[in-house]
């Protein structure tokens, strides 16, 4: 029987938590919206770097024509997912425009 062992917080890695709004002309998918994070992740930072900034979509929610979402990543590449946020201009041929609002250390941070 193999047992799970788990790592005390002291050495588990920091994560960083953006929160960010995305402004759009027609509704986007969460998977579209994933899909082109990662591709503009991938072509700036290429292979190595988006290995290492440990993307996550934690949630993205769609009112209107603004949705929010929160992206988990590493805490020593927030600045590059930043940039590659800001590279993106259009998801699936629809012109999109996302802002980076908030950036904390946990979840609830990021909600509130």
């Amino acid at each position: 029987m193999i047992m799970m062992v788990y790592l005390p917080p002291s050495l588990r890695e920091r994560r960083r938590y953006i929160l960010f709004e995305v402004m759009h002309e027609r509704e986007i998918d969460k998977r579209e919206l994933l899909k082109a994070i990662w591709d503009s992740v991938y072509s700036l930072q290429g292979d190595v770097g988006a290995s290492e900034s440990k993307l996550w979509l934690i949630e993205y929610n769609k009112k209107g024509d603004i949705g929010t979402g929160i992206l988990r990543c590493a805490n020593g590449k927030v600045e590059e997912v930043r940039a590659s946020l800001a590279c993106i201009h259009s998801v699936n041929g629809v012109r999109v425009g996302i802002r980076v609002k908030k950036i904390s250390g946990t979840i609830r941070g990021a909600r509130s």
